[in-house]
């Protein structure tokens, strides 16, 4: 990496106050979801990894959860009681996504009005039901799940803090979550959720596992005492992971290959998700500074923008042979996926990130780095 690119990279990510290795998870999780892509395209035939897309996709889930609620939850007393606040959250919230969503969604409306092949079709009224999020054609169908979750965090969280100070505040809370994540189990069943569904009720229980992780990284701060178990714990989670993967579980189990066989394991992946989370945080050594790292930060700090852009970067590899060149070609397809990340981060996610309503710059820039997200 070029001193220039290092330096830009530095300055967006922020510096010591911010949680290094999360943006390693992220960077994990947008991986996953590549990955499968590449293998489902046929890029990537050894190793098989389709079917662990969902799993990626679900890190998200319970990291956006975690980091909002965290960021909530570690307000002094009173501080949600401001209007200024929740205007600020909730231009942070579409500040976060519609920028970059608005883009895909008008730049691929207009190249299926002109004709073009592209990976997304959005005709006019396509693009209406997107902007409604009413609908998510590939990748997108993500998008209405977490912006509908943003609506229902701050009621999750201003029930939680109302618990603090009575009697057994802490265990009443996690006490909470899990009946909500239950009942959200027992709303809309897990064999029942549709494919690629819009709706948030069935992923309901991983954002409820990220704000379970938050509660208890605060409210039981001494268990970070235990590094030694949390960090054999993280390991054994990441093989857990390798061993669900549908191509090894098939091979190890004798039965046929399925790759969606795991693809709705809510509560599987949103408790395993985020116990992962707090054995990063926690556990220090070899798995903390392996997310913490540059390239595992780098590619997490793009990770939306890499989430929205891979499969269209895909598709115009395949257009202009790049498949046929083998190894090197797939070298350079995940070259091209990162560089077009990195501009659309620049492009439209970037500018958006300090806007708040009414602070100044000084504030701005004062603000911890760790809350923005």
């Amino acid at each position: 990496m070029g001193k220039g690119i290092r330096a830009l990279f530095l300055q967006a990510v922020g510096g010591v106050a911010h949680v290094q290795a999360l943006d390693g998870l992220r960077g994990l999780a947008v991986l996953i979801v590549i990955g499968s892509h590449l293998s489902n395209a046929g890029w990537l035939p050894v190793p098989n990894l389709s079917g662990i897309g969902k799993s990626g996709v679900y890190l998200f889930f319970v990291l956006s959860a975690y980091l909002l609620s965290h960021a909530m939850l570690a307000r002094p007393p009173g501080g949600l009681s401001s209007a200024r606040y929740w205007l600020n959250y909730a231009l942070r919230r579409v500040l976060r996504i519609w920028p970059l969503y608005l883009a895909i969604l008008l730049l691929s409306w207009a190249l299926n009005r002109a004709g073009v092949p592209w990976h997304y079709q959005i005709d006019t009224t396509t693009l209406v039901n997107h902007l409604a999020l009413r609908e998510g054609q590939s990748v997108l169908w993500s998008i209405p799940v977490e912006f509908t979750f943003y609506l229902w965090l701050p009621l999750i969280v201003l029930v939680l803090r109302a618990l603090r100070g009575k009697a057994g505040a802490r265990w009443r809370g996690l006490a909470l979550l899990v009946v909500l994540a239950l009942l959200a189990s027992w709303l809309w069943p897990a064999a029942q959720a549709p494919g690629n569904g819009v709706k948030l009720g069935p992923y309901l229980v991983l954002f409820l596992s990220g704000v379970a992780a938050a509660w208890i990284q605060q409210g039981w701060p001494g268990l970070a005492c235990w590094w030694l178990g949390w960090r054999a714990l993280g390991w054994v989670l990441l093989g857990g992971l390798v061993l669900i993967t549908p191509s090894l579980w098939a091979l190890l189990s004798g039965g046929e290959f399925n790759p969606g066989f795991n693809s709705r394991w809510f509560m599987t992946f949103g408790v395993g998700w985020a116990l992962l989370l707090l054995s990063v945080l926690w556990g220090g050594g070899l798995l903390q500074r392996f997310f913490a790292s540059t390239p595992m930060r780098l590619v997490g700090v793009v990770s939306f923008s890499a989430y929205l852009w891979h499969m269209p970067v895909l598709q115009v590899a395949d257009a202009l042979g790049v498949r046929a060149w083998g190894w090197p070609g797939l070298f350079l397809l995940l070259v091209s996926m990162l560089l077009v990340a990195m501009a659309s981060f620049l492009l439209f996610e970037r500018p958006w990130r300090e806007v708040r309503y009414g602070a100044s710059v000084s504030a701005r820039q004062e603000r911890p780095l760790a809350h923005r997200r």
